[in-house]
């Protein structure tokens, strides 16, 4: 088990900006706990990370289509150990994008992923948090009510939508009074599989600015709604 001051769980760390966010904690000496979907499944990339940070980084299963796996990290460390949870896991949803061609499962899932699951996870973890800690969540600009002025993307949209607002409700409600902070990221349009190879910023990019945001925001009690270069964002 590790053992560190700065302490991170990151779940969704098998690619894209998962992964960017664990080698970038890595580098700024964080000790990381991993979550991926499927333990026997690891990335090139993510065990070359296992490698050159043996003593740093740590890989844990868990899955967000049974997040009852997620207890095997509460059962693992002690109360208050962990300094930031960042929930990074996604998808973009159907390729059509339009309410009225989604079908019941394609809507259930893109949520659940995108926003049920992401609060229920840190709801389980909540206890695990120390005082003075970041609980994080992926969010996007797109998830703004305020500056939706194109209505494109409608359900991908929503779901990011609806995660700001779940998580408000976590953070007035259980986080707040725990004395952790909430931010909401906006990572960028991002080089990644989901944002395509003609995004304008590189994944680096991303996740320096992201846990640069993050270090800034340790220790203030409050919601905050941002991009990864600390840009506020109307809700």
């Amino acid at each position: 088990m590790l053992n560190a001051n700065k302490r991170a769980i990151v779940v969704g760390a098998s690619r894209g900006i998962g992964l960017g966010l664990v080698r970038e904690l890595l580098n700024q000496h964080w000790e990381v706990i991993a979550t991926i979907r499927d333990i026997n499944q690891v990335s090139t990339e993510l065990n070359q990370l296992l490698t050159e940070f043996a003593d740093k980084l740590e890989l844990v299963e868990v899955n967000l289509n049974h997040v009852q796996t997620v207890e095997s990290l509460t059962r693992q460390y002690h109360e208050k150990s962990i300094n930031l949870l960042l929930v990074s896991a996604g998808i973009l949803g159907p390729e059509h994008q339009h309410v009225e061609s989604c079908t019941p499962n394609e809507i259930s899932h893109l949520f659940w992923v995108n926003s049920i699951a992401p609060v229920t996870v840190a709801r389980k973890l909540l206890p695990l948090m120390a005082e003075k800690s970041v609980i994080a969540f992926m969010s996007s600009r797109m998830g703004s009510v305020t500056l939706n002025d194109d209505g494109n993307m409608e359900l991908y949209r929503a779901s990011k939508a609806a995660l700001n607002s779940l998580t408000r409700g976590f953070a007035v409600n259980e986080a707040i009074p725990a004395q952790i902070g909430v931010l909401n990221l906006h990572p960028g349009w991002v080089q990644t599989e989901m944002g395509g190879s003609h995004a304008p910023i590189s994944v680096k990019q991303s996740t320096t600015g992201m846990v640069a945001v993050i270090e800034n925001f340790m220790g203030k009690n409050e919601q905050r709604f941002v991009d990864f270069q600390g840009t506020e964002i109307e809700w």
